[in-house]
């Protein structure tokens, strides 16, 4: 369950996950890691909002994200691990308390796409 504004740290995972969302909605906001010049950070690459009756699924490598609740209710979702969590303890693998830049911030001005 989910209150109104509750999120998760930028965190991956140890195995897959699928999830399905019963009611509410819950809105992944996925990032891909950056190491400039010793200098590392996040970009976002894809934000979705997956609403009631969606099933969605990640699996690392490449599974780091951030989940949040997307309504002004209660969000009630059901996420199932492909690892023993009781054994593990959590299914984690690490979080990232890293800067977030704009993927425009990371373009140098010449590849940046032309404004209209």
């Amino acid at each position: 369950m989910w209150l109104p504004g509750q999120r998760t740290p930028i965190h991956d995972h140890v195995c897959w996950c699928v999830i399905g969302v019963h009611r509410g909605a819950e809105e992944e906001i996925r990032y891909r890691l950056v190491d400039e010049d010793g200098s590392p950070h996040l970009v976002p690459v894809d934000v979705t909002v997956n609403h009631v009756g969606t099933v969605a699924h990640l699996s690392p490598p490449g599974d780091i994200h951030e989940v949040r609740s997307a309504t002004d209710g209660l969000t009630v979702s059901l996420h199932v691990y492909g690892a023993d969590v009781g054994r593990l303890g959590t299914s984690v693998r690490r979080r990232y308390d890293l800067p977030v830049r704009s993927p425009h911030a990371v373009l140098g001005a010449a590849q940046r796409p032309a404004r209209p």
